[in-house]
């Protein structure tokens, strides 16, 4: 450390000359600035990629003002009576009280939110929109341009129902990626969408079964050939395939070997990319400690979980709801019966929902971030979007409060989503992505179904101010 301190002091002595280089050089002493911190990209693409696209222009876009209601921002103050909004293009420009809020002269565009609360967009952080649907499915035969079908119809409920992005973990073909763009380019009306690619599990691991999750029937042809992975560097090569596919997260599912996990997530993370896993168990509890974004379900969790969760940072995902529907009724159009899983090798465990809503419990007292996911398999026509606010009440039966439950499902959702510079909070500069409700939802969460305006991307997308 001394002698590069001599050698710079000599070089700043010899002005920078071709000498001052040479003698730094040899002495293996960097050129660059001690403390130098990357460079910010100026405009990215609004997805955890963060590709650098060309700067963005939006002063001529058109401007949308929202005057009269009561603001719940998401940042955790006071509600804000008598606020408004100021939206150009696809960015909020202001966001306060109308008292220090000016509004500006020429909006093409206001919308009277008096009487009314505005709140962030919701968000689903545990979707699949290539799910079955429809009580006759079993007469027909799938395909990825089913899937697709399915998943537009799936992101339609999700809109109308103020929930304004979504997270695909796990997708058949590039489905998901397709709706994300469409989506994008305005084809269809429907949530920002992030998406994971197929699950990297090993050979006959979930994702790989040969039998139905649910049902334990076998797969025709048993599953066809394998999709899993054997290796830390079959693991390796698996995330990078789903990174050159365009993926916002990388999905792992178990059973795997501890060196297999470690590897994929060292990988993705050395890529930029975070990672979730479906797991149970020890598998759980080496995936937290290899460093997984997010543990999905609380399946047979280990009580090392939660501590090693709070420890190392690890966002948690429950889906409730998924589990108690197979305790209470099981899925009767998919033949899925009640109970639980049946004849599936990798679900030898016992749901219990008691223990599912004391381990929400303990990851809230414990402070671990909690995102709000639903992940229903089947019968998504009649399920969602009843299934979101369903699971928001599952959250308040494990403790929570009801403004930190809203919060899990914007802010904190966002943050967890790694989308929280853009989304989950309304204020100057973020995403224009709204919900108005007619009632306060801090009051009661029901309250979130009585919806009067969706705003997504900074458009209106539903508007029913006369309910």
């Amino acid at each position: 450390m001394l002698q590069a301190g001599l050698f710079r002091r000599t070089c700043e002595l010899l002005k920078g000359t071709a000498l001052c280089v040479g003698l730094l050089v040899g002495a293996g002493v960097s050129l660059a600035p001690a403390h130098a911190a990357p460079r910010a990209i100026p405009a990215t693409t609004d997805d955890v990629r963060r590709l650098p696209i060309p700067p963005v222009d939006r002063s001529q876009e058109p401007i949308m003002v929202l005057t009269g209601g009561t603001l719940i921002d998401g940042r955790g103050g006071e509600a804000i009576e008598d606020a408004v909004i100021v939206i150009q293009g696809d960015r909020i420009l202001a966001a306060g009280p109308a008292r220090s809020t000016p509004l500006p002269a020429g909006s093409a565009k206001t919308i009277d939110a008096t009487g009314l609360y505005i709140l962030p967009g919701l968000i689903d952080l545990h979707i699949h929109f290539t799910q079955q649907r429809g009580e006759d499915f079993g007469r027909y035969s799938d395909s990825a341009a089913g899937a697709a079908i399915r998943g537009v119809a799936l992101a339609e409920q999700l809109i109308s129902a103020g929930i304004t992005a979504v997270r695909d973990v796990g997708t058949v073909d590039d489905v998901a990626l397709r709706i994300k763009e469409a989506v994008d380019r305005e084809i269809i009306t429907g949530p920002r969408v992030l998406w994971s690619g197929s699950i990297i599990s090993s050979t006959g691991g979930h994702g790989d079964e040969v039998t139905s999750t649910a049902t334990g029937r076998q797969k025709p042809a048993f599953g066809g050939p394998t999709k899993g992975f054997n290796g830390p560097w079959e693991w390796r090569a698996a995330v990078r395939n789903e990174v050159r596919s365009l993926v916002d997260w990388i999905k792992l599912g178990a059973p795997a070997n501890k060196e297999e996990i470690a590897a994929a997530i060292e990988e993705a993370h050395s890529l930029g990319v975070p990672v979730a896993i479906d797991s149970y168990g020890k598998y759980t509890d080496w995936a937290i400690e290899a460093g997984v974004d997010t543990l999905e379900h609380p399946l047979a969790l280990s009580d090392d979980a939660v501590p090693l969760m709070k420890r190392h940072g690890t966002a948690f995902v429950p889906t409730i709801g998924a589990f108690d529907n197979l305790l209470t009724g099981g899925y009767p159009t998919a033949g899925i019966p009640t109970g639980g899983f049946y004849h599936t090798h990798s679900r030898r465990f016992v749901i219990d929902q008691q223990d599912h809503l004391d381990r929400v419990a303990e990851a809230y007292r414990s402070g671990v971030q909690i995102g709000v996911g639903t992940d229903i398999p089947f019968e998504n026509e009649i399920r969602y979007p009843d299934a979101y606010f369903r699971e928001l009440a599952y959250l308040s039966e494990a403790g929570m409060t009801n403004a930190d439950v809203l919060a899990s499902a914007t802010r904190v959702g966002a943050e967890i989503m790694r989308m929280g510079d853009k989304l989950g909070t309304l204020e100057q500069g973020k995403i224009a992505d709204i919900l108005i409700v007619g009632k306060n939802p801090l009051d009661s969460l029901g309250n979130l179904r009585d919806v009067r305006y969706v705003i997504a991307d900074g458009k209106i997308v539903v508007d029913e101010p006369a309910r």
